[in-house]
């Protein structure tokens, strides 16, 4: 159904086809780069909800505008730069909410700039000139799509996470950059012809990812949607490269399916995305040059790229999976202790966003648990993101006896926090309910489980310096 599509992919068809009449009034010898940066903003900006900081792309865009003419026509600078800039970028989350948004804001251009199989216009005066009328496009096209919503869900893990410990986020740029240092050197001398696609496959799995298991459970999905969509893009090149609407298309037939399938797994995302970078390459491809003649190579070079990113992750200052679990789920508790003394849409919601950004922090551990059943802490995902429901059902009860109840329940939930924080946890409090099958019990009965679960999970996972989840729960609920 049409109200299923969603908004990013409205404004992704908006902006594709503004671009491509204003490129083919002016003239533009180039115009499949200023397209598909374009595209790749509007995406970004609706997933991101970037709202009224929408602005901030603009100047952001003609900055960074400046490294993609750069490293089309001095490269060593150019990606000297680019490494820099992803950085940086990453290194801006450790100042807050405002920061994080500017170094998302430079993220998303670079990636736009860096697909491109062309420059974004035809020298370092129009590339500037194009970048700048492609931001202001897309912001006009994601814009225009908010104005009736359609259907797209807020994605998952993209929440901004208050508090978080800045040494983290500069971990994490450290690794990102090193990973597409190393990428940008093996790339350049294995790949000399096709260096971009061990760079693109080291920038999905690092930029972004939330420890080090996050970067291999990233790297086996980049590599099985990469296998899958690299072998039908190429058949599938093979028929519509030459037929230029044809191409274009399929090109946002891939687009469509990648943003509905996001995020129920990456390895679909990765498929659309692989399958579409093959068809973009396949048009810039010189003439008798087939994409089957390239396909073991194009594999070869996405696991390069993948295992660079595993290589920093798990080399340089690693930031353990374990431990950010740990963190999410204090995080997780304490906006449910907050529910259960203020019900309401704004702490359902606040809630609701942690369970989200948990499941992302769990998808290594839950990847694991389906093929080692094994005891941890990805058990307590499921029967804690059941609690924001029975904890608003709790609220209907009212009277004295529910109030206590549900200060007990905060108790309980402030124990485990300790236990998360490997600090001395009290015994339980017995909550005291009338029904044994009322949300309240339920909700007892939930938490009691999450409870033993933590215990067992960090006694088989013993405690290591430098945790950057440490202080990770206080006794409060």
């Amino acid at each position: 159904m049409l109200t299923n599509i969603p908004r990013s992919f409205v404004a992704a068809v908006g902006t594709a086809a503004t671009l491509g009449v204003l490129c083919s009034v002016a003239g533009e010898r180039q115009p499949l780069g200023a397209v598909i940066l374009g595209v790749v903003l509007a995406i970004s900006l609706e997933r991101t909800k970037a709202g009224r900081r929408s602005l901030l792309v603009v100047p952001v865009v003609a900055a960074t505008g400046l490294i993609g003419a750069l490293m089309h026509w001095s490269p060593l600078l150019g990606e000297a730069v680019f490494v820099a800039a992803v950085f940086v970028s990453i290194h801006l989350r450790r100042y807050g909410s405002r920061a994080s948004a500017i170094g998302r804001m430079m993220l998303f251009p670079l990636v736009g700039l860096f697909i491109a199989p062309v420059p974004v216009g035809h020298d370092p005066w129009s590339a500037l000139v194009w970048a700048v009328v492609a931001s202001a496009v897309a912001v006009g096209w994601t814009a225009l799509t908010s104005i009736r919503a359609t259907s797209i869900r807020t994605p998952a893990g993209e929440r901004i996470q208050e508090g978080t410990a800045g040494s983290v986020h500069t971990r994490f740029a450290a690794q990102s950059a090193t990973a597409l240092a190393l990428a940008f050197a093996i790339g350049h001398l294995l790949f000399p012809g096709h260096w971009p696609w061990v760079v693109i496959s080291a920038f999905t799995v690092s930029v972004g990812a939330r420890s080090r298991g996050h970067v291999v459970h990233r790297s086996v999905q980049r590599t099985g949607g990469a296998l899958l969509g690299t072998a039908t893009s190429t058949l599938v090149g093979v028929l519509v490269l030459g037929h230029g609407w044809l191409v274009a298309v399929t090109i946002f037939g891939y687009l469509l399916a990648g943003l509905i399938l996001r995020d129920r797994d990456y390895a679909y995302w990765s498929f659309c995305v692989t399958s579409i970078l093959a068809l973009l390459y396949g048009l810039a491809a010189p003439a008798g040059v087939s994409g089957i003649e390239v396909l073991g190579e194009r594999l070869a070079a996405v696991v390069a790229g993948c295992l660079c990113g595993v290589l920093a992750a798990w080399v340089l200052v690693p930031v353990r999976t374990e431990a950010v679990m740990r963190k999410n789920l204090a995080r997780t508790l304490a906006a449910l202790g907050a529910l259960l003394e203020k019900p309401g849409e704004d702490s359902r919601r606040e809630f609701d966003k942690n369970v989200a950004a948990l499941r992302v922090a769990a998808e290594p551990a839950l990847a694991w648990r389906r093929i080692i059943r094994r005891p941890g802490l990805a058990d307590c995902v499921e029967p804690l993101a059941s609690c924001g429901a029975l904890a608003e059902d709790t609220d209907a009860g009212g009277g004295p006896a529910g109030r206590v109840a549900r200060g007990a329940l905060r108790r309980n939930i402030g124990a485990t926090r300790l236990a998360l924080a490997r600090r001395p946890v009290p015994e339980l409090v017995p909550v005291a309910v009338p029904d044994a099958g009322s949300p309240l019990a339920t909700l007892d009965r939930t938490l009691r489980q999450v409870h033993a679960t933590v215990s067992a999970a960090l006694v088989l996972a013993p405690s290591l310096p430098g945790s950057p989840a440490s202080g990770a729960g206080t006794a409060s609920g």
